[in-house]
């Protein structure tokens, strides 16, 4: 499912760099990617690209989902709550060129304010499975920053973070189903 709003996240930004930029179709810009290889070398597949990278994982603490169960065709089956989740991202500009980093990081920040909300209905490459993902801006302290680069494992680039709001991830229940109640008996009686 994470890779699903990512992989839906990249390719919306993709088409809209193609229109503003009138670039090829063929060339991609945005890219969901670590920055390094596992290995701790330089992605050569990163450079001259916007990376979309994922940082972090949290489980949204305003929601709680407190349904145990769900009726499917008259019957009811018991299931764990919903687990929602936020996803934090970071988008870094990896160009050898700082001044063409700096226009492609602008045109993405400027994409993400304009359309914030991705839904099945506005983002065709939006699984159906996923309701709505809410794209925030994050503050980042400069101390913060540091651990990030440290942590991703490469020098300071220009980049910004997302906050990737309420993924929700719901197995179907693999319970004993059992009948719906359809009527009391005072209501059978009558």
């Amino acid at each position: 499912m994470i890779h699903l709003a990512l992989q839906a996240l990249v390719a919306e930004l993709n088409a809209y760099l193609k229109r503003v930029f009138s670039l090829a179709d063929s060339q991609s810009i945005a890219l969901l990617s670590a920055l390094t290889s596992p290995d701790g070398s330089a992605n050569a597949d990163t450079l001259n690209k916007l990376c979309l990278t994922l940082v972090g994982l949290e489980q949204e603490s305003t929601v709680r989902n407190v349904q145990d169960g769900r009726m499917q065709e008259g019957a009811y089956t018991r299931a764990n709550p919903a687990v929602r989740l936020n996803l934090r991202v970071v988008l870094a500009a990896n160009f050898s060129d700082y001044a063409e980093a700096l226009k492609f990081l602008s045109a993405a920040l400027a994409f993400f304010q304009r359309k914030n909300v991705l839904t099945p209905q506005n983002t065709p490459a939006l699984d159906a499975q996923l309701d709505k993902v809410i794209i925030e801006l994050e503050t980042v302290e400069t101390q913060e920053w540091s651990y990030l680069w440290g942590m991703l494992g490469t020098k300071c680039l220009p980049a910004v973070v997302y906050k990737v709001r309420m993924l929700t991830l719901q197995e179907v229940p693999d319970g004993q189903a059992r009948p719906a109640i359809s009527a009391t008996d005072q209501q059978a009686r009558a």
